[in-house]
C-alpha cells in the first residue's frame, strides 16, 4: 500500500445515527437539569392551630418568579395519620410566603400534618401536636 492509497469504511450510516441519539439524550438530560435547577420544593411549612375557631393555619414559603406555572399545587392535611383534607391549586397567591386556613376539628393529643407539593418537583411537610 502506498501513501496515496485511501481506505474508506462504510458502517451502514451507524455512526451518524449513534451521534443523533447521543445528541438527543444529552439535550434531554440538559433540559431536565435546567428544569430541576429552577424547580424546588417549598422551603418552609409552618403550622399553627386556632382552638377557638378549630382552624389549622398553614404558612408556606415557596419562592417563584412565575406563580402561574411554578406554584404549590396541592396541600394535604392529615390528622393522626389519616387524610382529612386535600386542596388543589392552579397558582399561588404571592411569589414567596402565603397562608391557607383550613377548618379542622382537633382535640388535645391529636397530631396534625400538612404536606405542600410543588407543581414541578418536591414537597415539604410540618407537624403540630395539639395541646
Amino acid at each position: 500500500m502506498y501513501h496515496k492509497d485511501k481506505i474508506s469504511v462504510d458502517m451502514d450510516n451507524k455512526v451518524p445515527h449513534l451521534q443523533r441519539s447521543a445528541i438527543k439524550a444529552l439535550a434531554a438530560v440538559l433540559l431536565l437539569l435546567a428544569i430541576l435547577a429552577v424547580a424546588h420544593s417549598p422551603s418552609r411549612v409552618l403550622l399553627a392551630y386556632d382552638d377557638l375557631n378549630q382552624t389549622l393555619n398553614v404558612t408556606i414559603t415557596h419562592t417563584s418568579s412565575n406563580i402561574d406555572s411554578h406554584y404549590v399545587r396541592e396541600v394535604v392535611v392529615q390528622k393522626n395519620g389519616d387524610e382529612v383534607l386535600k386542596r388543589e391549586y392552579t397558582n399561588q397567591t404571592t411569589t414567596t410566603t402565603f397562608s391557607y386556613h383550613y377548618p379542622i376539628n382537633a382535640t388535645s393529643g391529636d397530631l396534625l400534618k400538612a404536606v405542600a407539593y410543588c407543581s414541578i418537583s418536591g414537597s415539604r411537610s410540618a407537624e403540630i401536636r395539639i395541646s
